[in-house]
C-alpha cells in the first residue's frame, strides 16, 4: 500500500511540477502582454505599479523592464523572505527561476521583461502529501475495520459452534448417564427429561411438559416430596431423598433423588433434579438379608443336624432290624412300622433344612426329566395325594423328545413333590393341576439377563395350578425359608419352596414363578446336556445286597452309630471292624486292609473324616470309602468325595440304602 501511494505521489507530484511551469510561463507572457501598453506610451508609473502587484501576487524574487537604448527602464523587487519560505529557500526546497518574454506593440518588440521567480512548488507537493496520506490512513482504517469485523464475525461463529459443541456434549453426557436427570418448573411440572428418565417414567408417549414430576410419587408420600421440592426453591442445602415412584403403566420401584435451585438472571424458576433407582441396591440389600439368615439357619442347622441325625438314626435302624426278624402277623409291627416312618419323617425334615442352609452334595446322574415326573406320578405318595384331594385333576403333558438333563434324582423328585403338593393345597374344590415338560431355548444375553444363567438350551417343567394364585406381597419372600401361609405343624414347615430354590440353584439351574387370580406356575429351567443316559438299576429287595464276608471299617465318634452300622452292615452278611477316630482308623489300617472305610466328617477334638482318609489313603493308595455324615453340603465332604471317596450317604440312613451304596461300589 505504500508502495503504491508513493508511485502515486510521484506521478501526481511530476505531473503538477510540468503543469505548474507551464502555468508559469503562460502567466509570465500575460504579465508582458499587459505591460506593453504602458511600456508604448513610456508610463513607467503605472508599468512599475503593475510590476509591484504582480511581484507580490506571484511571489517573483524581481520583476525588470528593458527597452531599447536601456538597461532598465523599470525593475521591481520582492521583499526577503522570512520565516519556513526563508528556511526552504536555504535548503534549496524553495528555488529561483528565470522567465525572459518580449514586450509587443502590434508586432513590434518594444521592450523585454525579466524576472525571477521562486519555485514554491513544495508546498502544494507536500499538500499533496498530507492528503495521500490521510487517504493512506483512511485506507488503512478502512480495511482495519473489515479486518476487525472478519475477525469478530469469526471469532462469532466459532464461538457459537463452541457453545453449540458445549451444548451437545453436555446434553450427550446427560442423557448417557443411567441415573434420570429431570428440570421442572416453579409448580412442578417437568421441562426436561434425559433418556433415563423417558424411559423409566414412561414419558416416550406423553410429552414432558405435560407431566408433573409429582404425579409420579407413591401417594403417601408427596406431601414429603413437595416439602423437600420447596426447601430447594428456597436455596436450602439439598441433600438425598428416598422416595417410591410409580411410572405411567404402575410399576413402582424405590429412588434417590437430590435436587438444585434453577436460578435464571436472579431469579429462581424452577428446580433441577437427579434421581437414582435403587431397585437393584434394594434387591442386593435383600439378598444380603436373606444370606444373613441363611447364614443363620446354617448354623443352627450346623449345630443341631449332626446330634438330631444320630438320634434319628436309632428311631429308624433299631425298628427296621426288628423288623427283620418279626413275623408278618406280628401285633407289633404296625407300631414298629409307625415308628420307623415317623424316624423317617422327621430325616426329611432335617434333610430340608440342610438342602436350605448347605445345599446338597449328592452324586448327579444323566438322567432323562420324563422319568423322574413319570417315577412321582407312579408313586405312593402321589397315589396318597390323589386320594386327599380326590376333585383335582392331575394333567401331565410331557415332550415326547425332551433332552437330558444332569441332576441328583432324589433331590429332584422331591422339587415335584413340594411342588405339585402345594399346587393341589393352593385349589379349593375342583380344579387342575398340570405338570408339562418341554424343550426351552433363550439367547445367551436373555439368559444371562433373566435367568442369570450362562446357557442357552433348557430342559423345563412347568408346575400349573388354577388356584386362587399368590398375593403380590408374597411373592418376593415365598422362597425364604419357614415363608408360608399354611398352618404350621400341620400343612407345611415353611421349607418346601427353599428347598426347590435351593436345589434348583444347586443343580446349575433356575426357578420361575408367575401368578395371577386365574393360577400359579413354577417353571423349573435345567441346563441340558447332550451326554448318554445314565444305566438304570433296577430296584432289589435288600436281601440282593446282601456281602461276602468282606470288611468293612466303620469310623465314628458316636458309640450308637458304630453299633447302628454294625448291627445294619452285619445283617447283609459284611465284617464290619469300628473305630471311634481317625486316629483309631489310621492305626488299625497299618496292619490291615479293610474292603471299604464307613466315615464320618466330624470327629472332635481329633481328625476329622477327610484327613482320617487322607491319611489311609497313604496307607492304601487304592482304599474304597464312603461317606456317611448329617452334613449335606460342607467344604470336606467335597474335598474327601475329590481325594477319591466313592459315595455320599446322608444319615439317618436305612438298611436299603447303605446296602445297595456298599454293593454298588464292591461289586460294579
Amino acid at each position: 500500500m505504500t508502495a503504491v501511494i508513493l508511485l502515486l505521489f510521484s506521478a501526481i507530484s511530476y505531473f503538477y511540477i510540468q503543469r505548474a511551469d507551464a502555468l508559469n510561463h503562460k502567466y509570465f507572457r500575460t504579465h508582458a502582454a499587459i505591460l506593453a501598453d504602458d511600456i508604448w506610451a513610456l508610463n513607467q508609473n503605472g508599468a512599475e505599479a503593475y510590476l509591484q502587484l504582480a511581484v507580490k501576487a506571484d511571489y517573483y524574487k524581481s520583476l525588470s523592464v528593458s527597452i531599447p537604448g536601456t538597461e532598465t527602464f523599470i525593475s521591481a523587487t520582492c521583499p526577503p523572505l522570512t520565516g519556513v519560505s526563508r528556511f526552504l529557500h536555504r535548503i534549496k526546497l524553495i528555488g529561483v527561476k528565470k522567465f525572459t518574454a518580449d514586450i509587443k506593440h502590434g508586432d513590434q518588440i518594444i521592450g523585454i521583461l525579466k524576472g525571477e521567480k521562486y519555485v514554491r512548488v513544495i508546498f502544494p507537493l507536500i499538500n499533496i502529501f498530507i492528503f495521500l496520506l490521510l487517504l493512506l490512513l483512511t485506507a488503512i482504517f478502512i480495511n482495519h475495520l473489515f479486518d476487525s469485523q472478519k475477525f469478530l464475525e469469526q471469532q462469532i461463529k466459532e464461538r457459537t459452534r463452541h457453545l453449540l459443541e458445549s451444548e451437545r456434549r453436555f446434553h450427550d453426557l446427560v442423557n448417557l448417564l443411567p441415573e434420570m436427570v429431570v428440570e421442572t418448573n416453579l409448580t412442578g411440572e417437568i421441562t426436561y427429561a434425559n433418556e433415563a428418565a423417558k424411559n423409566q417414567l414412561q414419558l416416550t408417549s406423553k410429552p414432558s411438559s405435560c407431566a408433573n414430576f409429582f404425579q409420579f410419587i407413591q401417594e403417601n408420600e408427596r406431601k414429603i416430596a413437595r416439602q423437600n421440592f420447596e426447601e430447594t426453591l428456597q436455596g436450602e442445602p439439598s441433600s438425598l431423598a428416598e422416595l417410591t415412584v410409580i411410572d405411567q403403566n404402575n410399576r413402582i420401584f424405590p429412588i434417590l433423588i437430590r435436587s438444585t435451585s434453577i436460578d435464571k438472571g436472579g431469579e429462581v424458576c424452577g428446580a433441577r433434579m437427579i434421581i437414582i433407582d435403587i431397585t437393584e441396591r434394594r434387591q442386593l440389600e435383600e439378598q444380603l438379608h436373606r444370606d444373613q439368615k441363611m447364614k443363620a439357619i446354617g448354623l443352627m442347622a450346623g449345630g443341631v443336624a449332626h446330634d438330631l441325625n444320630n438320634i434319628l438314626s436309632g428311631i429308624i435302624s433299631y425298628p427296621e432290624l426288628l423288623l427283620l426278624d418279626l413275623e408278618k402277623e406280628s401285633r407289633l409291627r404296625h407300631p414298629l412300622e409307625a415308628i420307623r416312618q415317623s424316624g423317617l419323617d422327621a430325616s426329611y425334615v432335617v434333610s430340608d433344612l440342610l438342602t436350605v442352609a448347605r445345599g446338597i452334595a449328592a452324586t448327579k446322574e444323566i438322567i432323562a426329566p420324563n422319568v423322574l415326573i413319570q417315577a412321582y406320578l407312579n408313586s405312593t405318595d402321589f397315589r396318597q395325594l390323589q386320594t386327599s384331594y380326590p376333585r383335582i385333576e392331575f394333567t401331565p403333558s410331557l415332550a415326547p423328545e425332551l433332552r437330558n438333563i444332569s441332576c441328583s434324582p432324589i433331590h429332584i423328585r422331591k422339587c415335584l413333590m413340594n411342588l405339585i403338593t402345594n399346587g393341589a393345597e393352593a385349589i379349593h374344590g375342583k380344579g387342575t393341576v398340570s405338570i408339562t415338560s418341554d424343550n426351552h431355548t433363550a439367547s445367551l444375553p436373555l439368559a444371562r439377563s433373566q435367568y442369570k444363567l450362562s446357557t442357552e438350551h433348557f430342559s423345563r417343567i412347568t408346575i400349573h395350578d388354577t388356584g386362587s394364585g399368590i398375593a403380590a406381597e408374597d411373592i418376593a419372600h415365598i422362597f425364604e425359608p419357614f415363608y408360608t401361609k399354611k398352618v404350621m405343624g400341620r400343612s407345611g414347615t415353611g421349607l418346601g419352596l427353599a428347598v426347590v430354590w435351593n436345589t434348583m440353584h444347586d443343580h446349575g439351574g433356575t426357578v420361575n414363578v408367575t401368578s395371577d387370580e386365574r393360577g400359579t406356575s413354577f417353571e423349573l429351567l435345567f441346563p441340558s446336556i447332550e451326554a448318554d443316559l445314565a444305566p438304570q438299576q433296577n430296584r432289589k429287595d435288600w436281601r440282593n445286597y446282601q456281602g461276602r464276608r468282606e470288611t468293612i471299617l466303620v469310623i465314628d465318634d458316636e458309640r450308637r452309630q458304630r453299633e447302628i452300622a454294625g448291627h445294619l452292615l452285619t445283617s447283609l452278611n459284611y465284617t464290619v471292624q469300628t473305630a471311634s477316630s481317625g486316629e483309631e482308623a489310621i492305626k488299625y489300617a497299618r496292619h490291615h486292609a479293610p474292603d471299604l472305610l464307613v466315615l464320618d466328617m466330624l470327629m472332635p477334638p481329633g481328625l476329622n473324616g477327610r484327613m482320617t482318609f487322607e491319611q489311609i489313603q497313604k496307607i492304601h493308595p487304592q482304599q474304597k470309602a464312603i461317606i456317611a455324615s448329617g452334613f449335606a453340603d460342607d467344604d470336606d465332604v467335597k474335598a474327601t468325595l475329590a481325594l477319591g471317596a466313592m459315595a455320599f450317604i446322608q444319615k439317618p440312613y436305612t438298611l436299603e440304602q447303605i446296602g445297595s451304596i456298599i454293593h454298588h461300589i464292591l461289586y460294579r
